[in-house]
């Protein structure tokens, strides 16, 4: 690696597959893909199959500019994927196909190596949704000494959701989640009217250094034990809103660790997610003007 910020997705990486097209796709795949897109040093902890999607992957990660190192070769099960269905507002659907390569992830000498090397992690719910690669995950969690950002990123909700998130919020050190993935919050501690008290009470019980509270075109609330700020967001024609909340993460701890402040994180994390909601796919490419460019 190198002198830059060192940030990891960990979790799956797996293809898009759209009516008509298929994408680079995986949350902590989408984040790590706009982190380096951002000037920081992105890397994605995953498996594929060892077959024909999953060779593509691997040559377009590459082509991109991807270290591979952390991605793992199953020798039996597929690569990923996940069929997106797109509203008339952009908004999509997923179907995420199961027992698939990212589900047995396993804990290796690489994934060991790269750990002490992190400044920052970022990880979910569906790449923990098997025993292996929960295992695999949490274990990597415990070795880093790197910020490690729970991006709860809920794909349904069951007793099984449950028990990961609550484990997961004991390894995190930020969060980052939804209206939507709030109110699931608030029900297992009962309804509590109040939003931003509620993830102060988060901040307190799990001794978290942030919470992201996200609300689409409506902006975030970005909160810690001493302070909170609201940003309303940018309002712009949405195309495909696949990975924005993704890009939102990955601009939020780009500029976290640069120092800056919560107002500046705020500002930068939802123009890159609103410019991603205007494109096609969940990592488009884009510049620094680009992003600045929008209002």
């Amino acid at each position: 690696m190198n002198d830059k910020q060192k940030i990891a997705g960990l979790g799956e990486v797996l293809w898009d597959v759209y009516e008509d097209k298929k994408y680079l796709g995986g949350a902590p795949a989408n984040f790590a893909a706009h982190v380096n897109q951002a000037g920081a040093y992105g890397i994605i902890l995953s498996r594929v199959g060892n077959d024909a999607a999953g060779d593509q992957l691997i040559k377009e990660l590459v082509s991109l500019d991807f270290d591979v190192s952390g991605i793992q070769i199953d020798p039996q099960k597929p690569t990923g994927t996940v069929k997106v269905t797109l509203n008339e507002e952009g908004v999509p659907a997923f179907q995420c196909v199961q027992d698939v390569s990212y589900d047995y992830m396993e804990y290796n000498d690489i994934w060991d190596n790269i750990a002490i090397e992190l400044d920052a992690v970022l990880f979910g719910t569906l790449a923990q949704r098997s025993t292996v690669s929960r295992k695999a995950i949490q274990r990597f969690l415990q070795k880093t000494t790197a910020i490690r950002v729970f991006d709860i990123n809920l794909r349904g909700w069951s007793d099984h959701t449950e028990k990961i998130v609550l484990e997961s919020l004991e390894l995190a050190d930020m969060i980052k989640l939804n209206i939507g993935e709030l109110e699931k919050l608030k029900n297992l501690s009962g309804p509590r009217e109040n939003n931003i008290e509620f993830l102060r009470q988060l901040i307190d019980d799990y001794q978290l250094k942030m919470a992201a509270l996200t609300a689409g075109s409506e902006g975030c609330y970005l909160i810690t034990k001493d302070e909170n700020i609201y940003h309303p967001g940018f309002k712009v024609n949405a195309v495909d809103t696949t990975g924005a909340g993704d890009a939102f993460a990955a601009g939020m701890i780009v500029k976290y660790l640069s120092g800056a402040p919560l107002a500046e994180i705020a500002d930068y994390g939802n123009r890159l997610g609103a410019f991603v909601s205007t494109q096609r796919g969940a990592i488009p490419e884009w510049s620094y003007s680009d992003i600045m460019s929008i209002d």
